[in-house]
């Protein structure tokens, strides 16, 4: 006889024991299985059995009650209960041991110990079972394949449909050569440069996962509320993104004006050629100031003349943060907090989370190692995922490259489980 075979018997009759005895005769089953085994082995084997059915007997007595049909529990013979104990334990909770393995010994077992009859009753529960099992796994091994595995990726990069200078198609090529397994296109107030993106990536081995960056206001300054794994078919959406285009066009118009009385003259029609199908704004400007000789850099031309306290800034007429985040979680979107070392309101954070906030872009390029540590910190507080990325934008950040900021595959996973929450 086969040492296991031998210790499913030892288990069997220390299960039923127990079972009919109650737990304080636990001490003695043990010690019976540790006389009657021959070898090391088949007294472990046999314990590891019992341990097994005990721990587990709750969800196997279940799983007894809806295979056996016609089959009270309480009223079954506690010699065939017992049996099928062992059997569905194997079953459920042994992946070293092959299920046809566990049914027939099952059946050996029953007719050995029990009535003729119990051999095709052991064995018609634990087919159900089994066949039950069978279906959950290709059930589960088909979720796996329709679920992306992702691995290194970059959440936050802007193309030429906001205020970054590469092409969608420029941005997924070179994601690609870089080895990334998923980019988050982000633009501001637009998802244009996604859907190009997504329509270009047909076929390529990269997944991009619908973004978008809103800007909103909260006196003094603006918060940056990203959204990633949204709709992008949804109507508030949609309905928020085309006025905002509309805003912004007038607010070109209007930081000209401000800029003519400062002895600036430059033409809202060249910001607005220069955004060409994308979305106008201030990085637009300050090209257009730069250009025309008006600063030595782009960044001279924020400071000098639109930064937010420079004297031809006009805030945009955005969202408050709350209408953002319920913009973002109301398309099916995760909404996060952008680059909060840059914006320096780590106040606001407790009652941007009671709004709905559920995730924080810690790992930016202009994050220090204590300030990532800061945010890591409020994060594991407020039950935020953690996010990050190399907020890309071309030629106009150019010491901001695709991947000089990236997050594992395992955030990415974390942060679109929190779809399932909205």
């Amino acid at each position: 006889m086969r040492n296991r075979t031998i210790a499913r018997e030892l288990a069997l009759q220390a299960l039923y024991q127990l079972d009919l005895r109650g737990d304080e005769t636990e001490n003695e089953m043990e010690e019976f299985c540790r006389q009657s085994s021959e070898k090391p082995d088949i007294y472990k084997f046999a314990m590891s059995l019992i341990k097994g059915c005990r721990s587990h007997v709750k969800e196997i007595d279940e799983k007894i009650s809806l295979s056996a049909e016609n089959w009270d529990l309480h009223r079954m013979a506690i010699i065939d209960k017992n049996i099928l104990r062992l059997g569905i334990y194997e079953l459920l909770y042994r992946d070293d041991i092959p299920p046809k393995v566990s049914i027939n010994e099952a059946i050996e077992l029953a007719k050995k110990f029990s009535t003729k009859d119990s051999g095709m009753f052991v064995n018609g529960v634990l087919d159900k079972v089994y066949n039950w099992l069978k279906n959950e796994k290709a059930k589960d091994a088909r979720k796996e394949e329709s679920e992306p595995i992702f691995g290194i990726s970059d959440l936050h990069i802007h193309t030429n449909y906001s205020d970054g200078t590469t092409t969608p198609e420029e941005v997924v090529d070179e994601s690609i050569r870089l080895g990334l397994s998923a980019i988050a296109i982000t633009d501001h107030d637009t998802i244009q440069g996604f859907l190009r993106a997504d329509e270009y990536r047909n076929g390529k081995k990269l997944h991009i996962i619908p973004g978008i960056e809103i800007s909103s206001f909260l006196d003094p300054s603006e918060i940056h509320i990203l959204g990633y794994f949204i709709d992008i078919h949804n109507d508030a959406l949609n309905a928020v993104i085309k006025k905002a285009h509309k805003d912004r066009v007038e607010r070109i118009y209007t930081m000209a004006e401000k800029l003519r009385n400062l002895q600036v003259n430059i033409n809202p029609g060249e910001v607005l050629n220069l955004a060409g199908e994308g979305t106008p704004g201030r990085m637009h400007v300050a090209e257009v100031i730069w250009r025309n000789g008006y600063t030595a850099t782009l960044l001279e031309s924020f400071y000098k003349y639109i930064g937010d306290k420079a004297p031809a800034y006009v805030p945009k007429k955005t969202l408050t943060p709350q209408e953002a985040i319920e913009l973002i979680r109301n398309a099916k979107g995760v909404p996060v907090l952008a680059h909060p070392g840059l914006t320096q309101r780590d106040n606001i954070i407790e009652d941007l989370v009671k709004y709905g906030l559920q995730g924080i872009e810690v790992y930016y390029p202009s994050h220090t190692k204590a300030t990532v540590e800061k945010y890591l910190k409020l994060a594991k507080k407020y039950n935020l995922v953690v996010t990050g990325g190399s907020d890309f934008h071309g030629e106009r950040k150019s010491d901001n490259p695709i991947a000089k900021v990236t997050i594992s595959g395992n955030l990415v996973k974390q942060l679109k489980q929190r779809c399932n929450i909205n």
